[in-house]
């Protein structure tokens, strides 16, 4: 293994190892083989107690044999089980809040809420560590500036993102459209302007639709932000990009995660251009909170209760 390689372990003096071997293993679960994977499951189960245990304990726990260990911490990227656990520890003591929860739950439901609900967390710890925050200020300058945003997403996960990103930048008072169906995301594009923004959203960056419409877009000189795994066609073919790799679960019953990374994206963008609009932002978002108030479905904040109104009117249906 070179030890300059980018991600090697440095265990050199007193210097901390800048490793989050969590997601390290998240990351590369999915290409891990059969053995390794049970062991990274063995592993995932219960991240202190494996910072305890033998080689030949989590062997046992994970029904394989002692060299697939050694074999799965030479995947994630350690020379030994020992540096492993230590390496493990180190991470567990840095990031132990977005790990574990003080509730123990001791039956099935509970127990299957806390893994849905703990990748959920881990995944957007690790999307904040890839983020690329100069792409994300370009996005956020863009949109503030730009005269329209048009939204483009195709499939399950983009398609249902697509109308929820509309809906945070559309009370900011920003004339927003989003568009799931290929032909429309063609002729919106080509009806754009330079002064115009496109975002689209694709977990696999492959859809051909898509692509083409960013394309389109981009030749009528709209700026073209995509949130995408990078160098896939849709980063290529767009101006900025937000680059995000997630990857799939290997049990293929638990929901791809990819969308809890891509709204906390999205969301520091929302709240990003609506902080760079200043004014503006705030007086469209008091005109939308004051409707939803009129009617008495408007929630106080924390902070302050700007509704009276609810306390006079009866909720509507």
């Amino acid at each position: 293994m070179d030890e300059n390689a980018p991600g090697t372990p440095d265990l050199s003096g007193d210097q901390t190892p800048a490793i989050d071997l969590v997601s390290r293993i998240q990351r590369i679960e999915g290409g891990l083989s059969p053995a390794e994977r049970r062991v990274a499951e063995a592993v995932a189960s219960d991240y202190q107690a494996t910072t305890r245990m033998t080689i030949s304990e989590l062997a046992s726990k994970a029904g394989v044999s002692q060299p697939s260990v050694t074999r799965f911490c030479r995947s994630v990227g350690c020379s030994s089980f020992g540096e492993f656990k230590i390496l493990l520890a180190t991470t567990l003591t840095v990031a132990a809040v977005y790990l574990s929860s003080d509730r123990v739950f001791n039956d099935d439901i509970g127990q299957l809420a806390q893994t849905v609900m703990m990748r959920a967390a881990n995944t957007i710890r690790d999307c904040l560590d890839q983020l690329d925050t100069n792409a994300i200020q370009r996005s956020i300058k863009a949109i503030a500036a730009g005269a329209r945003l048009d939204i483009y997403g195709q499939g399950g996960g983009s398609a249902a993102m697509v109308e929820d990103t509309k809906l945070r930048f559309f009370r900011l008072g920003i004339p927003v459209c989003a568009y799931i169906d290929g032909h429309q995301q063609r002729m919106s594009a080509a009806t754009l302007h330079p002064k115009d923004v496109v975002f689209a959203i694709s977990n696999s960056g492959r859809s051909k639709a898509v692509v083409g419409a960013v394309e389109i877009a981009r030749s009528f000189g709209a700026t073209t932000i995509a949130l995408t795994r990078p160098e896939t066609p849709l980063a290529l073919a767009s101006e900025i990009v937000i680059p995000m790799s997630v990857p799939e679960d290997a049990n293929a019953l638990i929901p791809t995660a990819f969308r809890y990374a891509y709204m906390a994206i999205i969301d520091t963008i929302a709240t990003g251009v609506a902080s760079e609009m200043g004014g503006r932002s705030r007086e469209a978002l008091r005109r939308v909170r004051y409707t939803l108030a009129s009617i008495g479905i408007a929630i106080p904040t924390p902070t302050s209760d700007p509704t009276p109104l609810m306390k006079n009117l009866k909720p509507q249906e």
